[in-house]
């Protein structure tokens, strides 16, 4: 199967047209359409300049990032979303054994340690006590029964992978702010829901928290947390 960005790629391509404005800062990029969508995506440390590029390369990170905005733009607002609630609102943990998060999502694991709900922490970006060496992540994933993994596996390419080596009776729950929320989604291997989000049309808040090179903590505010 096609990674997520190709694969949205090819069915629905990508109209620069309907970008009104890129924004980038150093930690998100987001797409800002004429219609007032706006979608947004992280940078894991890659620069990126406010411009469209003329040809994509599918290959290329921060082709990929603009990719992953536009269509959370494009995408994200198609959906309707009866009710806001976050991953641990909605889902029960405590009916697993063995839950692994890709990507050290702070205020969620401290949910988890105030519930005394085990878990295990994968993160390449960061070097904490808690983080489990990056060398056993694939081990820890094939063994799983849950697995939290961050939306920005899909533009940085390691999502195919991580759900392709999940366990066979394994729920993979996708989220954060870079999470295309779209149905077809769920066509990949063991993806059962995925937590992102939506925002104001044409909010300039939350562009003006990523031209000041701010991140998830302070946007957060400003969008809707929502779920498919």
């Amino acid at each position: 199967m096609l990674d997520p960005i190709t694969y949205f790629y090819e069915k629905y391509t990508f109209d620069s047209t309907s970008i009104q404005e890129l924004i980038c800062g150093e930690r998100y990029v987001a797409a800002l359409l004429k219609n007032g969508n706006i979608g947004v995506c992280a940078t894991l440390g890659t620069n990126l300049l406010p411009e469209i590029p003329e040809q994509i390369d599918l290959k290329n990170s921060g082709h990929r990032i603009l990719l992953t905005a536009y269509f959370n733009a494009h995408l994200n607002y198609q959906q309707s979303y009866t009710e806001e609630k976050d991953i641990f609102e909605l889902v029960d943990f405590k009916k697993f054994k063995n839950i692994v998060m890709i990507g050290n999502f702070k205020p969620v694991v401290k949910r988890f340690q105030k519930a005394g709900i085990p878990l295990f922490i994968f993160d390449k970006k960061e070097d904490e006590e808690i983080l489990e060496e990056m060398k056993h992540q694939k081990e820890f994933v094939q063994n799983a029964d849950a697995i939290i993994l961050t939306a920005t596996s899909i533009f940085n390419e390691s999502f195919l992978d991580l759900v392709q080596n999940s366990a066979d009776n394994a729920s993979v729950f996708v989220l954060g702010p870079s999470a295309i929320m779209h149905p077809d989604m769920k066509l990949y291997r063991n993806v059962k829901m995925i937590f992102g989000s939506v925002f104001d049309p044409f909010d300039e808040r939350v562009l003006n928290v990523i031209k000041a090179n701010l991140g998830t903590r302070y946007f957060g505010p400003f969008s809707r947390k929502v779920f498919i």
